[in-house]
């Protein structure tokens, strides 16, 4: 019987077997010396100044919410989200009472448009959201230029380990966050991370992630408990003592299966080096029917081949949460609604095979062959 060729695995081993029994041995589960060594660790994985800090938390959407808790939003604020990405960023907005701005992304890197954020800013803005999607670094050097002071929340919940000009995803902004989730390239089960280089900021996270509490006993204001436990972060530190290896496999294969097949992926930036958390496409218009029908038979004709292919992303102003808010309610984002009827990803981990690759791209020519060598799958 075929194998399948599944669309995500996490890298383990004994050394993550190890990591959650020494928890066990050891009794303390809650916030230990783990949790810290962690929060340490990444630090050093993403080469942070010594003024940066980190709190690790219990899952990547809650480290969202904290940063925006802590950078002050709440009703009446608006936070511009890019419309392509999980939903995390923008149900965070909402839980915080503020409303999300959903703004258009750039066609080659599906990373938020710099300009749409620029002509959405209003007195009411109080932060944005960048989404470093797919572990590719958004442009935040422009989006600094164009939005003035206005806070920037990197959201590098599948970047780590990608870097842009040298600098590792999450550094670049004023706060930025993380997700340990399964699909991650590091992941710790469930997960998450919050870094800056504010202090006052970070003190506030630290605070709130714990119910508030500064130190114990001494309750500054409402928190939830969203503490990290000490089995993740034990298998999260077994991860990162794998980092460099995890990469360097998931870059080797992803750079065969696109240089061998020409369909119209994910662009990276200049000066960027990725991580291939996600190996995504997006489709031309087929010669009939819509985007979306040609990307679901080719999604179908795929799982047929025993690969665990899946659509890319959803586009946020379509989804009722957002779409809700007037704002929101009659804008079209075609580069988001083309991306998203036409994007899908492919299987990309570390447990993958040379046959493996060898499988994906004979299945691509086999059943896609009508979009091989479009040189621009926007046309």
């Amino acid at each position: 019987m075929t194998e399948t060729i599944r669309l995500a695995r996490p890298h383990f081993d004994e050394a993550e077997e190890q990591a959650a029994l020494r928890v066990l041995r050891s009794g303390m589960l809650v916030l230990g010396a783990e949790v810290a060594a962690f929060e340490r660790e990444c630090l050093a994985a993403l080469s942070a100044p010594d003024d940066t800090s980190a709190a690790a938390v219990n899952n990547g959407t809650t480290a969202l919410e904290l940063a925006l808790m802590a950078l002050g939003v709440g009703p009446g604020d608006e936070v511009i989200v890019p419309s392509v990405t999980w939903p995390s960023p923008g149900n965070a907005v909402i839980l915080r009472g503020a409303v999300p701005v959903i703004v258009d992304v750039q066609r080659d890197t599906f990373n938020i448009d710099p300009k749409s954020v620029a002509a959405a800013i209003t007195p009411k803005t109080r932060a944005i959201i960048a989404v470093d999607q797919f572990g590719v670094p958004a442009d935040i050097a422009m989006l600094r230029r164009l939005a003035g002071d206005v806070p920037i929340v990197e959201d590098a919940a599948c970047a780590m380990g990608s870097t842009r000009e040298g600098v590792a995803c999450g550094l670049a902004g004023d706060v930025g966050t993380f997700s340990f989730h399964p699909r991650k390239v590091l992941t710790t089960g469930e997960g998450g991370l919050v870094v800056s280089h504010r202090k006052p900021l970070m003190t506030r996270v630290r605070t709130l992630r714990n119910h508030g509490q500064l130190e114990p006993g001494l309750f500054r204001e409402a928190g939830p408990n969203a503490r990290m436990g000490e089995l993740e972060a034990a298998i999260g530190r077994a991860q990162l003592s794998k980092l460099t290896e995890i990469l360097a496999i998931r870059r080797a294969l992803g750079e065969r299966i696109r240089s061998e097949i020409a369909l119209g992926w994910q662009q990276f930036p200049q000066g960027a080096n990725v991580n291939y958390q996600t190996l995504g496409l997006v489709l031309p218009m087929p010669a009939t029917g819509t985007r979306k029908q040609a990307r679901d038979a080719l999604v179908s004709a795929l799982r047929a081949e025993h690969i665990e292919a899946n659509i890319l992303s959803y586009a946020l102003h379509r989804l009722a949460p957002f779409a809700s808010h007037a704002v929101n309610s009659a804008r079209a984002l075609p580069m988001a609604e083309a991306i998203v009827d036409g994007g899908l990803a492919l299987p990309l981990h570390t447990r993958m095979t040379d046959a493996d690759c060898d499988r994906i791209v004979a299945a691509l020519r086999k059943h896609a062959s009508w979009a091989l060598g479009v040189r621009d799958w926007w046309q």
